[in-house]
């Protein structure tokens, strides 16, 4: 994709051990499909925690990674250019480690911050669907984000996943790291007129551009409301153009049912 020359290896739990199709397939495109059981690794992962979402498998992905320098993406994430670029950006080369935000931040309550002994201060959580890290660098931080991992029964309690897990364990050991500064977005295409809206995948989303920087973005703004329900809203105030709100369900109105209908298991929209 993009014409990337990047080495490639794709991490799997002993439970989804890829057909021999698919090796051929992952071999043709210059990747390398790799077992996250094998007991000689640094970090193993014998057995699946009991839920959906496998999130503690990051750090252990990325620790017993052949490589010294590691792009993580996760499986649905899709590289908007060559993002090979992105080891050669001051930034990582300054810190070792680049992070992205998400839309959500963190309650000022949480017991996260009292655990690690860490400020608690007005950011935006970290999507960690991508993340660049020197291993070397940040080895000692990669270290406890696998142990907040391992131990998922503890601080998935604090934390949605594994997502902080990484930026919480570099500002508990005061390791450096960059996060980029462009907040995110959404994009995608909508179906043509007349096309059918009872197939697996009508529209094409992509879930984050590549280190893109745009000219204008909104940003969300979380409250509670009188009767207790947790609100977001998008403000405009540093000369973005006015954000327009209209109905998720409206707009596109089979995606939510065909999103749970082929195994979807996120939230889901409300009035």
């Amino acid at each position: 994709m993009h014409h990337c020359n990047l080495d490639i290896e794709v991490w799997h739990l002993s439970d989804e051990k890829p057909s021999a199709l698919m090796i051929n397939e992952l071999t043709a495109l210059g990747a390398t499909a790799r077992d996250l059981s094998y007991s000689n690794l640094p970090r193993p992962i014998e057995h699946r925690r009991d839920a959906d979402k496998q999130f503690q498998i990051k750090a252990a992905a990325i620790i017993n990674s052949a490589f010294k320098e590691v792009l993580y993406l996760d499986s649905d994430n899709i590289p908007a250019r060559d993002p090979t670029f992105l080891f050669d950006t001051p930034e990582y080369k300054k810190t070792g480690a680049l992070f992205w935000p998400d839309f959500w931040k963190t309650h000022g309550e949480n017991k996260i911050f009292e655990i690690l002994q860490i400020s608690c201060n007005d950011e935006w959580e970290q999507e960690s669907g991508q993340m660049v890290i020197n291993k070397e660098k940040s080895w000692l931080p990669l270290q406890l984000a696998w142990y907040m991992q391992d131990q998922y029964e503890i601080y998935f309690q604090f934390l949605n996943g594994d997502k902080d897990t990484f930026k919480y364990a570099w500002q508990a050991l005061s390791a450096p790291y960059h996060m980029v500064e462009t907040f995110l977005g959404m994009a995608g295409t909508m179906p043509s007129p007349g096309m059918p809206n009872n197939i697996e995948h009508p529209w094409d989303l992509v879930k984050r551009s590549t280190f893109s920087h745009s000219n204008t973005w909104i940003k969300p703004e979380f409250y509670v409301s009188g009767n207790g329900q947790a609100c977001m809203d998008f403000t405009h105030r540093e000369g973005e153009p006015d954000a327009i709100t209209e109905s998720f369900d409206r707009i596109l109105p089979e995606l939510q049912n065909n999103y749970f209908k082929f195994g979807g298991i996120g939230g889901e929209t409300r009035q």
